[in-house]
């Protein structure tokens, strides 16, 4: 009887492509006897653990990759938001500002409430999308900036 090196056979079986043993041993011109069923015990196990470990890593691949792709999209609205709502502060204060014939700045009473109600409404449809991904439970960032740019619960309701 010829020797073999079955931790070797065993290797190469497993890291193979071969769909059984038997027809691993075939292509070795390996006879398929009961001393060989002996020794080739459990390789199909392993190879089907082997297999299973490769799919529990793709998966986990997959869902990392598609975590980070979410996690990028919610960072760029934010980022966006975030633009949005300095843009918002700052039209707010340059509204709010004229000057006199003398050269004088003073603070005015009057401002432009319609675009700055459009600039919130944006800004409150990004939070919607950022709420979206993140499933956050409350808006109270949008309702201290509402209160800070002078909409009160009756200008909020309209």
């Amino acid at each position: 009887m010829a020797k073999y090196d079955w931790k070797s056979l065993e290797k190469e079986y497993i890291l193979s492509n071969y769909k059984s043993v038997s027809a691993f041993l075939k292509n070795k011109n390996i006879p398929n006897n009961g001393s060989t069923r002996n020794k080739t015990k459990g390789w199909k196990d392993k190879k089907q653990d082997k297999q299973d470990k490769i799919n529990t890593r793709t998966v986990q691949k997959v869902i990392e990759k598609q975590s980070e792709k979410e996690a990028n999209e919610i960072v760029s609205v934010s980022d966006v938001a975030n633009k949005l709502l300095n843009k918002i502060m700052s039209a707010s204060d340059e509204l709010n500002m004229n000057n006199d014939m003398f050269g004088n700045t003073y603070k005015s009473a009057i401002l432009n409430r319609s675009d700055l109600k459009k600039l919130t409404s944006a800004l409150k449809d990004l939070d919607d999308i950022l709420k979206n991904k993140t499933k956050p439970n409350d808006i109270e960032d949008l309702t201290v900036l509402a209160d800070l740019l002078g909409f009160g619960d009756k200008e909020r309701k309209q």
